[in-house]
């Protein structure tokens, strides 16, 4: 997949805040650095949420974070309406 990003033509990077003027500037740095296409450079979810743009909204003493990874397998079983009842 890298080798295939790295055929691609280089296009110039767009400047968020010229595309949008009115945002808040910490968005825009979140939504550039969420949407960088190398997977190296770009945000975690836990580094996107630890953003500065969210501290506005953050109650530390109201943060947990999960102890295991959510496990989806069962979204993949082959079960009949009455057997997901």
């Amino acid at each position: 997949a890298k080798s295939y990003i790295k055929s691609l033509p280089k296009i110039p990077k767009k400047d968020l805040s010229v595309l949008f003027p009115k945002a808040n500037p910490q968005a825009v740095d979140l939504l550039d650095k969420m949407l960088q296409l190398d997977v190296e450079k770009r945000l975690t979810a836990t580094e996107a949420l630890a953003h500065p743009y969210f501290d506005q909204f953050r109650d530390v003493e109201e943060e947990t974070e999960a102890q295991q990874s959510y496990d989806d397998s069962l979204e993949h079983e082959k079960l009949s309406i009455d057997e997901w009842r």
